[in-house]
């Protein structure tokens, strides 16, 4: 199945919970779909993969986004992006 756009999934965990988070990202990857929040994404043709941990008072705002391709003939037109549910511009 080919997937275009962008598929994000941000949650809290506390600055201890960061690096067993970043190992099951990696474990998940080679098995093809990573599973956060109860939320599955199918990596198979990804471009890119983003993992970002923002300190916000004494947690930690874990943001997981998996991007694909633009869908063909969306490129430079608004709202090519599937499932951004961080609501920002990148």
């Amino acid at each position: 199945m080919t997937q275009y756009g962008k598929r994000t999934v941000q949650f809290s965990i506390t600055p201890e919970e960061a690096p067993a988070l970043v190992s099951r990202i990696g474990e998940q990857m080679a098995s093809g779909v990573i599973t956060l929040e109860g939320r599955s994404i199918e990596i198979d043709g990804f471009e890119s993969i983003g993992i970002s941990l923002k300190r916000t008072g004494d947690k930690l705002r874990a943001r997981v986004k998996v991007k694909f391709p633009k869908r063909p003939g969306d490129a430079g037109e608004a709202g090519g992006d599937m499932d951004d549910s961080d609501g920002d511009d990148d």
